[in-house]
């Protein structure tokens, strides 16, 4: 039997300090829905990997517990674990969570059957009211839907950003961010030539770091008309892509490394700009222990004048083999998740913007301000140029040998053309199923 850690909602504020703060008057629905019927007596099981201690963890189990608070007849219990990893054994033991918060790569889910199609929920007495779908940023509601059905809804969003030292750009004479890759280009050799040993720009070599500015360079995913069997890496856009950073690389002017190095060195003063995303915008903002103003940027806009960027993040899935009452109860808590208080406390509380536009006006102004992280999350989510990361299963493989090649290219292990000719290889191998080798 699987059994992962169930984690309780003790959480040092108590119910009433909780609903005070943000939640009072939840109840089932949002202002914007008609009372849905109530399933009774039912306990559900919910699996979710965000660390029990951080941020987002910790404004889980307040959420779960205002739920099960405002709703006697509905019980969730909370389980911290990679349900990604481990819910198809469970399924397989016949110890499956009713419920689940799983990844992007449940292609693995959807071949063995494993999910329940939510598109009747959805659009059922215990699912979203069009005012409430509406409201969810539409690069949201579409990350996890497979020919237009949803399997997968996603509960939590992040988006790449850069973080950045304004201590260290003002003692550059840099007076704003970067808003094109020509202006980050001439910004990180200002502050190699203004600022010995300070490192102007660390990058992380992944497929979420390096898509975006190859679509802002005109760059796509998968090869038009291919039906996602071919990707698109023999481009002029891929090749200045590539070549942008092996530039910036080659000169030392960046270096590529991992959050924790990255984090490291921001917050030692050491580093200009730091790579990272949305959800990790606290890490670097307590990295940085409040001894220099941090201010964070949107990726800047390529050739076809405009930015770009990829959402990620954690879905919600009912798995088979439950009871309809079960479900129901299950959709009674997404609906409420969904719902704008709830997702206001989640916007403040947890480092991951909202995912619906109902939850803003609960948002101060003055919170928005002084987090900037957010701020830019929210404007990224809205833009036409973000989409949602590609779910294929094989296009896990096409990641991981999309960060190789680019790790090669910029590095000199090989040339740009080189790479990305072995790059478009097994790309396309792992697309069309065949072996990469």
């Amino acid at each position: 039997m699987i059994t992962p850690k169930v984690v309780t909602a003790r959480i040092g504020m108590s119910l009433a300090a909780l609903g005070a703060l943000v939640l009072a008057g939840c109840g089932t629905t949002s202002a914007a829905s008609s009372p849905n019927p109530s399933p009774s007596n039912q306990t559900i099981t919910l699996w979710e990997s965000h660390s029990a201690g951080g941020p987002p963890g910790l404004a889980v189990a307040a959420l779960v517990q205002q739920f099960n608070h405002t709703h006697p007849h509905i019980q969730v219990i909370l389980t911290v674990t990679k349900a990604s990893h481990k819910g198809l054994a469970a399924l397989a033991a016949g110890d499956a969570p009713v419920a689940a918060w799983i990844s992007h790569y449940d292609g693995n889910f959807l071949s063995a059957h494993a999910l329940i199609n939510l598109n009747p929920w959805i659009h059922g007495p215990y699912g979203l009211s069009a005012t409430e779908r509406s409201a969810i940023f539409p690069v949201v509601w579409h990350n996890g839907e497979v020919n237009g059905q949803h399997y997968r809804l996603e509960v939590d969003a992040k988006v790449s950003q850069l973080t950045y030292n304004k201590a260290l750009f003002a003692k550059a004479g840099i007076a704003a961010p970067p808003a094109t890759w020509s202006e980050l280009a001439t910004d990180v050799a200002i502050l190699k030539q203004k600022l010995p040993g300070v490192i102007p720009l660390a990058w992380k070599d992944s497929s979420a770091h390096i898509l975006p500015p190859f679509m802002s360079n005109g760059g796509k995913i998968f090869q038009p008309g291919s039906h996602s069997t071919k990707a698109d890496f023999l481009t002029p856009s891929a090749v200045n892509t590539f070549t942008y950073f092996r530039n910036l690389y080659q000169k030392g002017e960046m270096i590529l490394a991992h959050g924790s190095s990255i984090r490291a060195d921001f917050g030692a003063g050491k580093l200009a700009i730091a790579d990272g995303t949305s959800a990790g915008y606290q890490k670097i903002l307590d990295a940085a222990h409040g001894q220099f103003p941090v201010g964070v940027f949107a990726y800047p806009a390529g050739s076809t004048g405009h930015t770009a960027n990829l959402v990620q993040g954690l879905g919600f899935v009912l798995m088979i083999n439950h009871t309809k009452a079960q479900d129901q109860a299950a959709m009674t808590f997404l609906n409420w998740w969904f719902s704008a208080r709830p997702q206001a406390y989640w916007g403040t509380h947890s480092g991951y913007p909202p995912v619906d536009r109902l939850a803003l006006p609960d948002i101060p102004q003055s919170y928005l301000s002084s987090h900037p992280g957010i701020s830019v999350a929210l404007q990224t989510l809205e833009s036409p140029y973000t989409i949602s990361r590609p779910i294929p299963t094989a296009y896990k493989e096409v990641q991981a040998v999309l960060d190789t090649a680019f790790y090669n290219a910029v590095t000199g292990r090989t040339s740009v053309q080189s790479a990305l000719n072995t790059l478009q290889t097994q790309a396309n191998n792992y697309l069309n199923g065949s072996s990469a080798l």
